[in-house]
């Protein structure tokens, strides 16, 4: 297959994966069928606190017993709350089930150079992404509407970790303590519930975690990313949960596992206790979409006070470093696609590279390099195809003008051509084949790596955006022209005509790709043009 050939594929192939994934995030909505804008961040943590909507409920789950629905109820803009600032993290816990309500990332600006942190949960009316909990059953134990009380508003973590309590107690004389342990360098929070029973009778108490959100659509047609839930399993199952897919009633129990709500670069997940029983869900109620987790019963005994299970909650970035040691299975909320299997190596290889260099730009140009390097071999076959059929381009053309009347004889000819000079068109094939599942996989790994969001490299402001100046893409397109002119023209004129426009096609693709993807392609075409050219020289003289 001729060099001519691959574009066009790739061109096809590239247009139809683009379209596929715009249609499939044209499917994100909410429950009306209305896709939802991105959240507006906000700029500041103050106590003129916006609407905290958590007009949300619980699902019916059998587990040992059954949970009844919790009324929905409104909170108000007035409701009391603690901040707490870790060196990772800023949230704000409603006093109200103590559902943290805000949480803002400290290390990742809103903008490039912006002072302003962006904000993963939001209690912005229409914006909702709320962390809820609490204990079952209702009228015993506090749920998310329960009211807690805390003894300070503001925490600040001063050493290598931060206990947060809340309170509750009981008409029955019962006390709860919600408590939100944070550490150092972690966006996790694990939250635990320490009950006095001071009845007579023992406690059966069941635990559920909740995240709730509004339907939101953050893709666009150049960068198709997914925004929804996502669920893992015992069976190691990793299972995405389309928005409108929420109130289909999905449930299922898992040892272990977790739930999440994904968007491009960051997410929120429950996890909870590994070594007990749950059951996961997922509902719509009140316009908001919800995963939910049951945890496994606990008995208290009369007269005794009882920890539960720790559910942790991870509120950050989707980055390999923090989310790879949370929990089995955390690493497939970076979605990859269907081929995981090919990027998440890759992954490592690109994140293992900056760890010695330090540079993300020059760790693409690095792996760029030993990936040509992998597929020398095969490259070397394709070209080497593609020089001989260069070489033979003035005696097909001689055949093609004796025969060219007769159809039957010009191809008998054209292969007694072939198999004289020993040269194989279709020899070529098998390397295009085998790079392009590599190219698509590193394409998700370059979009996804919320490491590279922000990065500057020599001119460019941030590697996760587009070139500004179309510099990179020109270039692109340019060495996409020299290697066409490296190969023998198609024979074909409507082909070769096609082949002259995939260049400038190409290019206007690749304005809106992240810089750190072009950047990978231009290496990659200018590493193919010097060895094809050696290639020629060699064989042509």
């Amino acid at each position: 297959m001729d060099n001519q050939k691959f574009f066009l594929i790739i061109a096809i192939f590239l247009s139809i994966f683009l379209l596929w994934d715009r249609w499939e995030a044209t499917h994100t909505v909410d429950a009306n069928g209305n896709i939802i804008n991105q959240p507006i961040v906000a700029n500041t943590i103050n106590n003129n606190t916006t609407t905290t909507d958590q007009s949300v409920d619980v699902p019916s789950i059998v587990t040992n017993n059954t949970s009844p629905d919790l009324p929905v109820t409104e909170t108000k803009s007035q409701d009391p709350y603690t901040t707490v600032v870790t060196d990772l993290l800023t949230i704000e816990i409603n006093h109200k089930g103590g559902t943290i309500q805000n949480a803002w990332l400290n290390d990742y600006p809103v903008e490039l150079n912006s002072e302003q942190k962006f904000q993963l949960l939001s209690n912005k009316s229409g914006e909702i992404f709320q962390a809820q909990s609490g204990l079952l059953p209702q009228g015993q134990m506090p749920t998310h509407h329960s009211m807690f009380s805390s003894s300070k508003s503001n925490y600040k973590m001063q050493g290598d970790s931060l206990t947060v309590p809340l309170t509750w107690r009981g008409n029955q004389g019962v006390v709860v303590t919600k408590n939100y342990h944070f550490k150092k360098g972690s966006y996790v929070v694990d939250i635990d519930y320490q009950v006095a029973n001071t009845t007579n009778n023992a406690l059966n108490i069941t635990g559920y975690t909740q995240l709730a959100r509004n339907a939101l659509d953050q893709s666009n047609m150049m960068m198709p990313t997914y925004t929804g839930g996502a669920k893992f399993d015992d069976q190691e199952v990793f299972e995405k949960i389309e928005f409108d897919d929420f109130d289909s009633q999905l449930k299922s129990t898992s040892k272990g596992g977790w739930m999440a709500m994904i968007e491009h670069y960051f997410f929120a997940a429950w996890i909870p206790d590994s070594n007990g029983t749950h059951t996961y869900s997922s509902k719509i109620s009140n316009n908001k979409h919800l995963l939910t987790i049951v945890n496994q019963n606990t008995t208290i005994g009369s007269g005794t006070t009882g920890t539960l299970p720790v559910n942790s909650l991870y509120i950050g970035p989707k980055e390999q470093t923090h989310i790879d040691n949370v929990a089995p299975g955390l690493d497939k909320t970076v979605d990859y696609g269907i081929l995981f299997i090919i990027a998440k190596p890759l992954s490592e290889l690109l994140n293992w590279i900056h760890s010695i260099i330090g540079s993300w730009g020059y760790s693409i140009i690095i792996l760029t390099i030993l990936i040509k390097l992998a597929f020398y071999k095969l490259s070397e076959k394709s070209y080497r195809s593609m020089a001989g059929m260069r070489k033979l381009a003035p005696r097909l053309e001689k055949i093609k003008q004796t025969y060219g009347d007769d159809k039957q004889k010009l191809g008998q000819k054209t292969m007694e051509l072939y198999k004289k000079e020993k040269v194989n068109p279709a020899s070529g094939c098998l390397p295009v084949i085998v790079q392009i599942p590599v190219f698509i996989s590193l394409y998700w790994v370059l979009l996804e790596m919320v490491e590279l969001r922000q990065t500057p490299f020599w001119y460019l402001a941030d590697l996760s955006a587009q070139d500004p100046y179309y510099i990179l893409p020109i270039i692109m397109g340019a060495s996409m022209f020299v290697q066409q002119k490296l190969n023998p023209a198609p024979p074909d004129p409507m082909q070769a005509r096609i082949m002259m426009t995939l260049p400038f096609i190409f290019t206007i693709f690749f304005l809106w790709f992240p810089s750190g993807l072009v950047l990978y392609w231009v290496v990659n075409n200018v590493l193919s043009i010097a060895q094809q050219w050696v290639i020629n020289k060699r064989i042509n003289g």
